[in-house]
């Protein structure tokens, strides 16, 4: 792989350690301003949603060449279905979050009962499908670790615990926090990997 792959993949995911909890954070002020206009559960489209689809994409990115550094680098094929599976949710899971912001403004006003029902769902449904490919992740990664470089295992650790945050759904915001310094690390493995090549 050529290594500016590695180089803007590493970017990416300090990008995205910026735009993730940015998105999180906008996106409850702005349900917060919504609430106080409206006085009722009320969902809008907004900046948020422009911050949380370039996250995505970032991530999207970031993943790809992580699991191609994986496969060329390192000669591991053991998480390549479970990354595909985290790319995979890392889209429906945008996907689906801006239907049901599209539909909540469409069929505006709606009951309040019925839209936190369909959020907890999704959310709880969408957190223990990651949690468990989180954990599934990081066990793979722990079994293989004489052959990967002390980075992954650390990026493995910080995968486990919001693998366990996730799971328990209850808990499952305390995996947000550590979602940026899981990225942060992938990208400094990717940029590491980058001055690898360059010096090789």
């Amino acid at each position: 792989m050529d290594e500016n792959q590695y180089s803007t993949a590493g970017w990416l995911a300090i990008v995205h350690a910026i735009l993730f909890p940015l998105s999180i954070g906008l996106g409850f002020l702005e349900y917060g301003i919504s609430m106080a206009r409206h006085r009722e559960a009320h969902l809008q489209w907004g900046i948020s949603d422009i911050l949380g689809i370039m996250a995505t994409i970032a991530i999207v990115y970031v993943l790809v060449v992580f699991r191609k550094l994986l496969n060329e680098r390192y000669n591991y094929r053991g998480i390549d279905f479970l990354i595909t599976v985290s790319i995979w949710w890392a889209i429906i899971f945008q996907v689906v979050g801006t239907m049901i912001t599209g539909l909540t403004v469409v069929m505006s006003p709606v009951p309040e009962i019925l839209l936190t029902i369909v959020l907890v769902s999704f959310f709880a449904l969408a957190m223990i499908i990651i949690g468990i490919v989180d954990i599934l992740v990081a066990v793979r990664l722990f079994r293989a670790k004489s052959e990967l470089n002390d980075l992954i295992i650390a990026f493995a650790v910080i995968t486990v615990a919001a693998g366990v945050f996730e799971i328990t759904v209850i808990l499952s915001p305390l995996s947000l926090l550590l979602v940026p310094v899981s990225s942060v690390l992938l990208g400094v493995i990717l940029l590491k990997e980058k001055e690898t090549v360059e010096f090789v």
